[in-house]
């Protein structure tokens, strides 16, 4: 499967690749490097950013500050967050928090809640960083949309002689503004989740495994209700229920669609027990609300904390840290050590990668 997914990608690519150059796109601010990189920009809206950014000054005053302080506490915070967790992927696998880069179709099924989530991500944290730009006098040259391969994301380009000519905590402030409004996001949406009655009412089909009964006659999103008539509107139910059958029974599953039949065959882990072969998921009233609203929370609560890691020139948090190594340390002796912070942030991280493959 993920062959054909591959292709898929490697043709897309091709495809708009050929379209840039047949239409000269590039002359109207499309850059692209063929499988790895496309970015669309654009001079639109940048009026409007400079709008908001005159408006309620004393919020905006305020707002960089909190950013400042809300960075410099997150990127201990970060790293410590990651090392911890890379301590358990090498001593206790099982306890480790996987982490698994967001690939939409990929490593992750679409869906409409991932689909919006990303989209807020990107707008919320580069106008934040358009905004705090403008607040402090810095001019825009353009802004847009971008794609990393299959990541969409989006961009805010200050002039970087401007930036360069700034102060070292004008610079901070602006670096600091995109988790900043990705935190205040996330804490929005956990209250909002906080808030809405979660009521299970049934099974939802995640997805069905190659080879087993389910492939056959149950599809992604169908919701179970019932099996042989029990009410399974609960994980606990519905795994309950499954324990009582023995490979070769019968069950009718009451769903969403109608009454199914379904076979079941050995469990994978205990021949002696029955196995449809989904993966389940609790559903509950208001899903699909909630659901976008999970995804909006914790895309946004990871990128704050990962855009915080201390990698140098690259991440939000690399860039602090090297104004702050500047300010303490010679020119030399900050680019020692924040390459130095940049490679042992590059190395925890791929060791929460690695959770995947060990756990």
């Amino acid at each position: 499967m993920i062959e054909f997914i591959l292709l898929g990608i490697a043709i897309f690519w091709l495809v708009l690749a050929a379209l840039v150059r047949r239409f000269n796109l590039e002359e109207k601010g499309v850059t692209i490097i063929p499988l790895l990189l496309l970015m669309v920009r654009t001079r639109r809206f940048l009026s409007f950013i400079t709008t908001l950014s005159t408006r309620v000054k004393p919020f905006w005053n305020v707002y960089a500050l909190v950013g400042v302080v809300v960075s410099v506490v997150g990127i201990p915070v970060s790293l410590g967050y990651f090392s911890w967790n890379a301590y358990k992927v090498l001593s206790v696998p099982k306890e480790a928090v996987p982490v698994v880069p967001i690939i939409p179709g990929v490593t992750i099924k679409i869906t409409w809640g991932l689909l919006i989530g990303i989209a807020i991500i990107f707008f919320v944290h580069e106008f934040s960083h358009g905004i705090v730009a403008r607040k402090e006098g810095i001019s825009l040259k353009s802004m847009g949309l971008l794609l990393l391969v299959v990541i969409p994301g989006a961009f805010v380009e200050p002039d970087e002689e401007e930036m360069k000519k700034a102060s070292p905590l004008t610079r901070v402030k602006v670096y600091s503004a995109g988790s900043l409004a990705n935190f205040i996001v996330a804490a929005l949406f956990l209250g909002l989740l906080m808030v809405i009655p979660q009521v299970p009412d049934g099974i939802a089909v995640y997805d069905t495994l190659s080879g087993t009964p389910a492939e056959a006659v149950l599809h992604d999103g169908l919701l179970i209700h019932t099996i042989n008539g029990a009410e399974v509107n609960t994980y606990d139910q519905f795994s309950a229920e499954l324990e009582r059958y023995s490979p070769g029974d019968t069950l009718t599953l009451g769903t969403d669609e109608g009454t199914i039949p379904i076979t079941l065959t050995q469990h994978p882990s205990d021949p002696t027990q029955g196995y449809m072969g989904i993966r389940p998921l609790q559903h509950v009233k208001y899903f699909q609300i909630l659901d976008i609203f999970s995804w909006i929370f914790m895309l946004n609560l990871s990128v704050a904390l990962f855009n915080l890691f201390p990698i140098s020139r690259v991440l939000d948090g690399g860039k602090i840290t090297d104004e702050i190594l500047n300010h303490y340390f010679s020119e030399s002796t900050s680019k020692k050590l924040g390459t130095a912070f940049a490679g042992l942030a590059i190395l925890i991280l791929a060791v929460n990668l690695l959770s995947n493959v060990i756990t």
